[in-house]
């Protein structure tokens, strides 16, 4: 069964989300066991409170992968520049249907 990770924030430190994403690609195995679903920098909110601008979601073979991917050393090394160069970030895994 598919797994989404679903990302939100807001960029406040665009030179360092460059890091970031110059990481983050070879990291989460972009192409090869991770899919992009959605980039949209312009996230409009219609429910809740503290969103962020900016939704990524990524899609994972299975909830185990996407584990896998997420906790590995290659992609906690660059983690953290996206945590620094965002605010209102919250990330959500989730499994697609069966």
């Amino acid at each position: 069964m598919s797994a989404y990770l679903i990302v939100n924030y807001d960029v406040d430190n665009p030179e360092l989300y460059k890091e970031y994403q110059g990481g983050a690609a070879g990291a989460l195995r972009l192409g090869s066991e991770c899919d992009v679903l959605v980039l949209d920098p312009a996230t409009e909110q219609i429910e809740g409170e503290g969103a962020g601008k900016q939704t990524v979601v990524l899609k994972f073979e299975s909830m185990e992968k996407a584990k896998e991917i997420y906790d590995s050393g290659e992609y906690q090394a660059i983690v953290g520049k996206r945590h620094d160069a965002t605010s209102k970030h919250f990330a959500v895994l989730v499994n697609g249907f069966g």
